[in-house]
């Protein structure tokens, strides 16, 4: 067993188990410790207490929403028309009621026997709805739709509410919702409040339909914030794939808000998790008959019934532990005021065990992993030791017969004064002078290499020189003949606004006196018609000629075509503005301008590309004033936007975002079309360069786009693969506090002179 007789063996087991023992004891030590700290009982009330603040944040909506139902009913023109005044004052209180507040499907006005009256003409978006199913409407009672409960607390004078229900009775006969939309908005909940007369009394009330999505994304919110520490939070919580929030209805069994529900979208930005499976809805389903969960129906209850919060280890879905912390929605807020009458709901906070000590997993490899690395730094600290006390006689030997050998570069390693040391340093004192001879003949050699390497690098350097030059001048040809196709451009198109809007202004004048006019003609044939006796033959004579031409209907029809007028002149007024700022798009002017300005010309302009097939999706951060060439960028826009379009196939999407970063403003369009190949990458910025068929496109677009945005000291790059769509990020520079050159008016002012002008 020599092995063991060796130094370096001998050293190994000596150092080994001295350094790995206390290593292994700290590290099961601080393993308990840190499992410790990840309790069952701490997860629960962190739970519990993140079910508590989503519960307040529902609480506080359902307050503002009976706020604004309420802050309705108090409008005189509301009680006016419920006392027999007009509709159109209270319509438009209806329809701005709709718009402010933008979580409302329908608004209904009705009276003391729950009679519609009246119902909001337009959605929160501003997009009027179907006439037809609207009149359907009114005029019927509510008590064909809903249960008459809420209606005689109404007529008491008291608020009610309408608990969570399907909108298929009242909201979806106008709202025509789509297969492929979140499910959530197919659900309402109700607020109702009375309206009281002008002579007292309650005169009838106000419904308002709320949709239950604005309810759900309160606790969609969760999937974004949770982290398994309450206490000492990082800037970036790490996002856990199992934790979501629901909600249970008064009966505590019903769900009415989950993650698994059908075609959900909106999922965290950095969720690594996917949608549901379309073929999983929990909207609806029972925690005891569906699901097989009692106990936590149970849980629930408690937590309803004891005005407290109450937590619950089971399985879901079945063979995966979890833990839910629940409450009520329907406790004080955090002002201890009472929201009235409550829903009953009860919230709940859930996450799987595997993801609570996740954490305890990564530590313990963490630990093992120092272990080991410490074992073996230990083995290769002692095996070094070993060598610098066993091996230097060895290294002599070898190192005089390489010397004897001719190799004059090798030296003996000189180690202590002893006598090997002497007999080291006299080898390497005879190597030295015969060294010296050969170095000086090496050097020459050298000296010849560099002088050749740096002829070739002045001769790389020159043509790279030109090769630079070259590109910037071809660059420059493609600026100019866009330049020249865009002035061309802007002049034609400014002629053609001009010669649009003369003819404008003749309907935009006209319009109102005409309303005026055909006012005088109603109050002179009323007046005529007057002086014509009730009874005989002249009356039953201009009777039948008012049925024949359809008098009523006439008298109706004009209003509408007048307003049909000047809408039509507002939408074309709209267009020829537009048209007008894009006639400047050469003008090479920098000013400071909102940067979403240039964005919604880009937008407005390019609305025949995308209408009816692509959906765009717009999500905008407030941003300082930019001091750039608007005409440019929104020139820039529109050409990724057209790709974007070119891209997509039938239906499709288009994100564009904007947002601050680093003090930069930054556009990002994105897109889920075809995408771009890896290998076409790196040429799609260069001129002529194109991946369009003949015909389509020039492949001048992007290569134009980057040179503006150069011009504003900026940046484009893309990120895209085959299949997955692409997106194109503009970064630009933010100048605060310059103000714009030019004497031209801020971007603002300049839209509301013209909205403003016929």
């Amino acid at each position: 067993m020599a092995v063991f007789r060796s130094l370096k063996t001998k050293l190994l087991i000596a150092f080994l188990p001295l350094c790995l023992f206390p290593l292994l004891g700290i590290s099961a030590y601080s393993y308990y410790l840190a499992r410790n700290q990840i309790t069952e009982d701490r997860t629960k009330l962190y739970l519990e207490s993140l079910a508590r603040e989503i519960a307040d944040k529902i609480s506080l909506t359902l307050m503002e929403r009976r706020d604004d139902t309420v802050a309705v009913t108090l409008n005189s023109q509301i009680a006016d028309f419920l006392s027999g005044g007009p509709l159109e004052p209270a319509q438009f209180v209806l329809d701005t009621f709709i718009v402010i507040h933008e979580v409302y499907d329908l608004v209904i006005l009705f009276d003391g026997d729950g009679i519609v009256k009246a119902v909001n003409r337009i959605d929160r978006r501003e997009i009027p709805l179907d006439e037809g199913q609207l009149q359907a409407i009114v005029g019927q009672s509510l008590k064909n739709y809903t249960s008459d409960s809420w209606l005689h607390k109404v007529r008491r004078g008291d608020f009610a509410f309408l608990d969570w229900h399907p909108s298929r009775e009242l909201a979806h006969r106008v709202y025509p919702w789509y297969a492929q939309e979140d499910i959530a908005y197919q659900y309402n909940i109700g607020f109702a409040s009375p309206v009281i007369g002008k002579k007292g009394g309650v005169a009838g009330g106000v419904l308002a339909l709320m949709n239950w999505y604005y309810i759900q994304e309160i606790l969609d919110r969760v999937e974004e914030r949770q982290t398994l520490d309450p206490v000492n939070q990082d800037p970036e919580p790490e996002f856990f794939e199992s934790g979501y929030a629901f909600l249970f209805g008064s009966d505590h069994n019903t769900i009415i808000g989950h993650k698994k529900r059908w075609n959900r979208y909106g999922l965290p930005a950095n969720s690594n998790s996917q949608a549901a499976d379309p073929a999983e809805n929990n909207y609806g389903t029972s925690l005891i008959e569906t699901h097989g969960l009692p106990e936590l129906q149970s849980a629930a209850a408690y937590a309803r019934d004891s005005d407290g919060s109450r937590s619950l280890e089971y399985q879901y879905p079945p063979g995966t532990d979890k833990i839910s912390g629940l409450t009520k929605v329907d406790q004080t807020n955090l002002l201890t005021e009472k929201l009235g009458p409550s829903f009953g709901w009860v919230c709940g906070v859930g996450i799987n065990n595997e993801d609570i000590f996740k954490p305890l997993q990564t530590l313990g490899k963490a630990l093992v992993t120092a272990v080991l690395a410490s074992g073996l730094l230990i083995v290769l600290l002692s095996y070094s030791l070993a060598r610098q006390i066993s091996v230097p006689l060895r290294e002599l030997t070898v190192g005089a017969q390489r010397i004897s050998g001719g190799d004059l570069s090798e030296r003996v390693v000189v180690k202590g004064r002893e006598e090997i040391g002497q007999l080291a340093q006299t080898f390497n004192e005879m190597a030295a002078s015969l060294e010296e001879r050969s170095r000086a003949l090496l050097e020459l050699n050298r000296s010849l290499e560099g002088k050749v390497k740096e002829r070739t690098q002045e001769l790389e350097q020159s043509h790279q020189t030109v090769q630079n030059a070259y590109q910037e001048l071809k660059e420059a040809q493609v600026q100019l003949i866009q330049s020249e196709k865009m002035a061309s451009l802007g002049q034609l198109v400014a002629g053609i606004a001009h010669e649009i809007k003369n003819p404008l202004n003749f309907i935009y004048g006209n319009t109102e006196f005409l309303r005026q006019y055909i006012a005088d003609l109603q109050k002179l044939i009323g007046q005529l018609e007057g002086q014509i006796p009730r009874q005989g033959a002249e009356r039953r004579q201009l009777e039948h000629f008012k049925e024949q031409i359809n008098y009523d209907f006439l008298l109706q029809d004009l209003e509408t075509l007048i307003r049909n007028f000047e809408e039509g002149a507002k939408r074309i007024h709209a267009i020829i503005g537009d048209l007008r700022t894009f006639s400047r798009l050469d003008t090479d002017q920098l000013r400071s301008v909102d940067i979403h300005e240039p964005i919604g010309l880009a937008l407005n302009l390019l609305r025949n590309q995308y209408r009816d097939r692509i959906r765009i999706h717009k999500d905008f951060t407030d941003l300082p004033p930019l001091e750039c060439d608007p005409g440019k960028i929104s020139q820039v826009v529109m050409n990724l936007l057209v790709n974007a379009c070119h891209a997509i196939t039938g239906q499709g999407d288009i994100w564009v975002r904007t947002l601050r970063k680093n003090g930069l403003a930054v556009i990002e369009i994105e897109d889920n079309g075809s995408g771009i190949a890896s290998k076409h990458m790196g040429k799609i910025f260069e001129p002529f360069f194109t991946t369009k068929p003949v015909g389509k496109g020039t492949g001048l677009g992007l290569s134009i786009s980057y040179g503006i945005i150069q011009q504003h000291k900026g940046s484009i790059r893309a990120e895209s693969s085959a299949g997955r769509g692409s997106k194109f990020i503009v970064e630009l520079p933010l100048r605060e506090g310059r103000p714009g050159t030019g004497d031209r008016k801020p971007a603002e002012t300049e839209k509301a002179e013209k909205r403003q002008q016929p």
